[in-house]
């Protein structure tokens, strides 16, 4: 066992601190949540009989990739199960698709995000293929930096049946809006590029037509809130810089990310807003990404 400020750390921890470098108190802060009652109802839960799968929601740069890892670690050093870990980010539509859609229904849809721009057929068959493993399955995956696929020959392959699938994004359990809230732009992106509103309409319709129903096959959602939309793209200009620690030619500038979150800005408001009365397990975070409280709600369903 390690001693000093290590001491009580399991070895699989502490190569998870290393490997994704992060300070002690990350995992510290992780496993007070997991002591608490709330916490240690829902590990419960995402340790019963599998195959189970967990949303992770949050906004962008507020931690739910690191968090999806951490647990999938802790699942398969403690339970010895299999965990995999999907990303809706993954998901989206290559590139040539995304242009396509553009051309054929709006311009903004060119940016990679929003609902919409995902493969869902992709999406839903993956699912199912780990929800009912018979033999290897392909894991999709998308390089942020050439905003495009990676070619098929690089996808990851799962070769043993999961006894927990965790689903990340940031618009992973969110509902869809009311007419009536789609009226007016919420920000510059809408006022100038969408001012009919013909972009947010087909983001809200995909939305309501193609995720509910991979939502409601979610076995429990968890939440990290963010203390305000305010912050994301501060969270998000600090993504960016990470990336461009490995190409910095594709790096996007401050005014590049500024734009880019405005594709999110409508959607992540409302799911703020709703979201605690959608998720499992809400874990609110200050500016830091420190856990300030932890609720739980009652299951949720959703009407598709």
């Amino acid at each position: 066992m390690a001693q000093g400020p290590l001491q009580g750390i399991l070895p699989w921890q502490v190569d998870f601190i290393a490997t994704h470098k992060l300070p002690l108190e990350y995992v510290l802060q992780i496993e007070t949540v997991f002591a608490d009652r709330a916490g240690q109802e829902a590990m419960h839960r995402i340790g019963a009989g599998g195959p189970i799968l967990l949303g992770i929601y949050g906004a962008q740069g507020s931690g739910k990739s690191t968090l999806a890892a951490y647990l999938a670690k802790r699942h398969e050093s403690l339970s010895s199960g299999c965990c995999v870990v999907l990303s809706i980010d993954d998901f989206y539509l290559t590139r040539a698709q995304r242009q396509q859609l553009a051309l054929e229904v709006h311009p903004l849809l060119r940016t990679r995000g929003v609902p919409g721009t995902h493969d869902i057929v992709l999406l839903k068959t993956t699912l199912d293929r780990l929800a009912h493993f018979t033999g290897p399955v392909s894991i999709p995956r998308f390089d942020k930096l050439a905003d495009d696929r990676v070619p098929e020959t690089q996808f990851d392959i799962v070769t043993s049946a999961p006894s927990l699938v965790i689903l990340e994004g940031w618009c992973v359990g969110i509902l869809p809006q009311g007419s009536a809230d789609l009226t007016e732009p919420c920000n510059h992106l809408e006022r100038i590029d969408d001012p009919a509103g013909d972009w947010r309409q087909f983001v809200n319709t995909s939305l309501e037509r193609d995720y509910l129903s991979i939502w409601d096959q979610l076995d429990e959602l968890w939440a990290l809130l963010a203390p305000g939309f305010e912050v994301v793209s501060e969270w998000r200009l600090e993504q960016e810089v990470r990336l461009g620690a490995q190409r910095a030619e594709a790096m996007m500038t401050p005014q590049e990310v500024a734009r880019f979150i405005q594709h999110y800005e409508r959607l992540t408001r409302s799911s703020l807003n709703s979201m605690p009365n959608l998720a499992d397990l809400c874990l609110r975070l200050d500016s830091q990404r420190a856990i300030t409280e932890v609720t739980e709600r009652k299951r949720r369903f959703y009407e598709c």
